[in-house]
């Protein structure tokens, strides 16, 4: 599958996480929910992490494992969109070690667990909740017969409907963000 994908996503505090649940309970169509597991590659030497604009991703999701690649494009303007690849893998496991054999490392993984909602037929509100990061919500336009600051300014106004706070947005993958968090960490160890 190749697609634009067009999101925006809020750090929320506990509270906040819950009050948009309840919201979304009663307003939203219920699609799905996941516990997800995400490992992230690089290659050796040449981190993803450290330009943030691209990453190498293994997800396992249940019984299934898909493989992706994706990069940002036109990044913090309007025009942002993630240009992504995937497929499913009969055997991440082996596909962990075929990218082991040509040098890539594991850098990061993920451990999400996401809840997602329907609203006005083409945006879906993905509730995370991410072991070592917290509370998010991922707002998502699938519309791609829309223009990009068309499908942009719907998720804004979204947002809005969902009172969350514009200031709390967060442009970081969780990959940058746990990349971040772990370099953080290294850093104060050594001093």
């Amino acid at each position: 599958m190749n697609s634009k994908e067009i999101e925006i996503k809020f750090e929320l505090k506990e509270e906040e996480y819950k009050k948009i649940m309840k919201f979304l309970q009663q307003k939203g169509r219920f699609i799905q929910e996941q516990h997800q597991v995400d490992e992230y590659y690089s290659p050796v030497g040449k981190s993803f992490y450290d330009s943030g604009d691209r990453c190498l991703r293994i997800r396992i999701e249940g019984e299934k494992s898909i493989l992706s690649y994706k990069q940002i494009h036109n990044e913090n303007t309007t025009q942002q969109y993630i240009e992504e690849y995937e497929t499913l893998m009969e055997d991440s496991q082996m596909v962990g070690r075929i990218l082991k054999a040509i040098d890539f490392v594991q850098e990061i993984v993920i451990d999400k667990y996401r809840i997602e909602y329907m609203l006005k037929d083409n945006i879906i509100v993905a509730m995370d909740c991410v072991k070592d990061l917290g509370y998010f919500i991922e707002v998502e336009n699938h519309d791609e017969s829309e223009a990009l600051g068309v499908r942009n300014a719907c998720m804004v106004e979204m947002i809005q409907e969902l009172r969350v706070d514009s200031a709390k947005r967060n442009n970081e993958g969780y990959s940058n963000m746990m990349f971040r968090k772990k370099k953080e960490k290294r850093s104060e160890i050594k001093n």
